[in-house]
C-alpha cells in the first residue's frame, strides 16, 4: 500500500490525534505546529506517545493536506502553506461553514470532512481522546474522485472508522447543526456532550435548536444523507464525557469558532428572509462570554 506525504497543519487536539495515530500506522506524516513539542502523548480511548515528525513551516510537496486549524484561521494557513498547495489535495476536517469555501480559492482539489471524535488538549504535546467517532470525507461539494477512497482507507488503516460520500457539503451542514447544538447548548450550560440527553429540559431544546438550522439548510436545498437529529444522538453517545471544543476555548480565554457555526446559520437564515431566533441567541451569549473572559 503507497504511503502519502501528509501535512497536519494545526497540533490542536484533533489535529495531535491525527497525526499521532497516522504516524503509529507507518504514515509519512508531518504536524505543522505553532509551539515547539518533541512528540504526542494520547491518553483515553488509547494510551500511547507518537513521534511524527514536527515542523514549523511546511516544507516541500505534499499529497495531502489536513487542515485541522480553527476556521477563523483558515485563511491565515492557506496564505502560509500557498507555496505547497499546488500537487496536494485539502481536507477540511474541521468545525463549521465556509473553510472548503476559502480552500478552493487556492486550489480546485478540496476535501470536505467531518469527524465526530471527541478530543481535548491537557497542554502542549498532550491530547486526551475522549470519545471514539467516525469521519465521513469526499469531493467537496458532491462528487467522488481516487483521492477520498485512498485517504480513506488511510484513516482505516489508521483505526479510525472512516466512510467516504458523494455529498460532502451535506455532512458538513449536518455537522455544523450538531456542533450548534452540543457547542452551544453545551457551552452555555457548561456540561459534558452526555448531559445534553439526560436531562428532558436539555433535550427538548436540543430539538429546537437542530431542527432551526435543518430548515435553514433545506432552504439551501442541502440534502442530508443522515438526518442531524440522528448524527446528534450518535455523537453525544460517543463522546457523552466530553466537553466541546467552544467550552474548552472559553475556560482557556481562547477565541472561540461560533462565528462559523450559529454564525453561519443566522447569516444563511438572514439571506433568506428566514430568522433563526434560538441560533442567534447562542451565539450572542457565547460571544459574550468570550468577550467578558468567562470561565
Amino acid at each position: 500500500m503507497k504511503v502519502l506525504r501528509i501535512l497536519v497543519v494545526g497540533a490542536g487536539a484533533m489535529g495531535s490525534l491525527l497525526s499521532a495515530l497516522l504516524w503509529r500506522e507507518g504514515e509519512n506524516v508531518e504536524l505543522l505546529s505553532r509551539r515547539r513539542i518533541k512528540n504526542i502523548e494520547v491518553t483515553g480511548v488509547e494510551n500511547f506517545i507518537a513521534e511524527p515528525k514536527i515542523v514549523t513551516r511546511a516544507e516541500g510537496e505534499y499529497e495531502l493536506i489536513i487542515l485541522a486549524v480553527k476556521s477563523y484561521s483558515t485563511r491565515e494557513v492557506l496564505e502560509e502553506i500557498r507555496g505547497h498547495i499546488k500537487n496536494a489535495w485539502l481536507l477540511s476536517l474541521q468545525n463549521g461553514l465556509g473553510n472548503e469555501e476559502l480552500a478552493m480559492r487556492y486550489t480546485q482539489k478540496v476535501l470536505g470532512g467531518i469527524t465526530t471524535n471527541g478530543a481535548e488538549v491537557l497542554e502542549a504535546g498532550k491530547v486526551r481522546w475522549v470519545g471514539k467517532g467516525i469521519i465521513v470525507l469526499g469531493s467537496y461539494p458532491y462528487g467522488r474522485n481516487r483521492m477520498a477512497k485512498k485517504v480513506v482507507e488511510v484513516f482505516k488503516r489508521a483505526g479510525i472508522e472512516a466512510g467516504i460520500t458523494e455529498n460532502a457539503i451535506g455532512w458538513k451542514w449536518a455537522k455544523t447543526i450538531v456542533n450548534s447544538v452540543i457547542n452551544g447548548i453545551g457551552t452555555v450550560m457548561r456540561v459534558k456532550n452526555g448531559t445534553l440527553m439526560e436531562i428532558p429540559e436539555l433535550e427538548a431544546i436540543s430539538v429546537e435548536v437542530a431542527r432551526e438550522g435543518c430548515n435553514v439548510a433545506q432552504r439551501l436545498d442541502i440534502e442530508f444523507e443522515v438526518h442531524p437529529l440522528e448524527l446528534l444522538w450518535e455523537t453525544i453517545e460517543r463522546t457523552k464525557e466530553n466537553y466541546n471544543s467552544t467550552l474548552q476555548d472559553i475556560r482557556r480565554g481562547k477565541r472561540t469558532e461560533v462565528d462559523y457555526i450559529h454564525g453561519k446559520i443566522v447569516e444563511y437564515a438572514s439571506s433568506m428572509g428566514l430568522e433563526a431566533p434560538r441560533n442567534e441567541l447562542l451565539w450572542a451569549m457565547i460571544k459574550g462570554m468570550e468577550r467578558l473572559g468567562v470561565e
